[in-house]
């Protein structure tokens, strides 16, 4: 077996472990959030485009030695190095090698082979083992007390917000380097080993964690908090992707509603007969509410701004270091939405997901329960999904919305898992 062919498998057997479906239905968030399973796997970035290029064989030369080892280690293995041998040794069990059919013995069924093969192609395969671990060795380890990331605010709360970056990597050998200012592969940055600072602006709110890249590995990890002045409004034309455009309406309650209208896309400059998501975020400065035990509730419905086929509404709780997030749509639609809880990503061409339907376009109720990492949702008080996760995301920081049309929001409650109501607003 070829190493194109043993990469393709390894990509092939990781997205079926995620629960996504083929290479050949894979759409651009699912290559997001394989990207982002083998990140938070191994702690090695291997983008989007590369983890195309190399389901389709597009590449003449075999990968960096640490995206073959984030690959092998997302599958059980120690390395690539651990990887390829263990295939060897499958090869060497098969009949390959063997001109002859099997014969029975006096201890039982063995397979015969001639030896005349069997002893240069031994001889072969040790020599192409020794080539690849002095190939794969140059690795040279990383040591984290050589390296020093820290990150100054220029102000407080505002958006757009520049922020500085101070970094020393002078006593790390590597081949490239960069700083990425979230989970957003767009927003990466690459460095000069010699300098010491970058300045870089976000342009939306929320906790992010910045990263700095080491030969596509993550070396440090920071947190940099955006926080809003209550509920900010923002459109962009992919709802995981690409630079907003803020919407600030004179009165973003409306009839004792948290709403936007046409009348305040029109003024923000938006084409609404343009395909765009739209985002209602509220990040303050703190919650200080655990995200393994919480109750979350809210009242809300779908506005038409243009005609959708599927119109959807996606509710996520953020944390320090992941989201629970879901989607609502109409039941006709339920095989095109997704969720994410822990490390749990599910896709509705996958996962029965079609509790989440409903008609969206009338007034309904969706809550969230997590107690000790086992989340429950309900819609209109029936539960319709549970699911239980191991890893934690931390604190609650912020709360989304975010729909292909406009919604309206109505008795947003938040408590802790000790029912102490966190956050209230009933818009009135």
């Amino acid at each position: 077996m070829s190493d194109k062919e043993l990469i393709k498998i390894c990509l092939q057997e990781i997205s079926r472990k995620s629960g996504l479906p083929g290479p050949e239905s894979l759409r651009q968030r699912d290559f997001e959030h394989l990207s982002a399973e083998i990140e938070q796997s191994t702690g090695i970035l291997i983008s989007v485009s590369t983890i195309k290029r190399l389901l389709n064989g597009q590449f003449n030369r075999l990968p960096q030695v640490a995206t073959l080892n984030a690959l092998s280690i997302c599958l059980g293995y120690h390395s690539w190095q651990d990887l390829r041998m263990n295939e060897q040794e499958k090869i060497k069990g098969t009949d390959n090698l063997s001109p002859e059919p099997p014969v029975l013995s006096p201890v039982g069924k063995r397979r015969r082979f001639s030896y005349k093969f069997f002893i240069p192609g031994i001889a072969v395969l040790l020599f192409l083992m020794i080539v690849s671990y002095n190939h794969f060795s140059k690795n040279e380890t990383i040591n984290e007390k050589d390296i020093t990331f820290s990150v100054k605010k220029v102000t407080s709360n505002d958006i757009p917000n520049t922020v500085i970056f101070t970094y020393d990597v002078s006593k790390v050998n590597g081949d490239s380097f960069f700083i990425q200012q979230s989970w957003d592969r767009d927003r990466r940055v690459k460095i000069n080993k010699h300098d010491h600072t970058l300045t870089d602006i976000y342009y939306e709110p929320g906790y992010h964690n910045a990263k700095l890249f080491v030969n596509n590995k993550v070396v440090k990890t920071i947190d940099v908090s955006i926080p809003t002045r209550g509920w900010f409004f923002f459109s962009k034309p992919a709802l995981f992707r690409g630079l907003p455009t803020y919407i600030r309406p004179a009165s973003p309650v409306k009839d004792g509603k948290l709403s936007l209208t046409a009348e305040d896309i029109v003024n923000s400059k938006i084409d609404p007969q343009h395909e765009n998501y739209y985002t209602y975020a509220f990040f303050p400065e703190a919650f200080n509410v655990g995200s393994d035990n919480f109750r979350f509730k809210a009242r809300i419905r779908f506005t038409t701004l243009k005609n959708v086929m599927c119109p959807t509404i996606m509710h996520e709780i953020c944390g320090q270091s992941n989201s629970l997030y879901f989607f609502t749509t109409l039941p006709g639609c339920a095989g095109t939405i997704n969720m994410n809880v822990g490390e749990h990503f599910m896709s509705g061409k996958t996962t029965d997901l079609s509790g989440f339907g409903c008609d969206i376009h009338q007034w309904y109720t969706i809550e969230v329960i997590v107690k000790n990492k086992d989340a429950r949702f309900y819609i209109n008080q029936k539960e319709i999904f549970s699911r239980s996760y191991t890893k934690s995301a931390g604190l609650i920081t912020g709360l989304i919305f975010s729909s292909n049309g406009l919604c309206e929001i109505d008795d947003i409650e938040l408590s802790g898992g000790d029912s102490t109501v966190i956050y209230k607003n009933d818009f009135q």
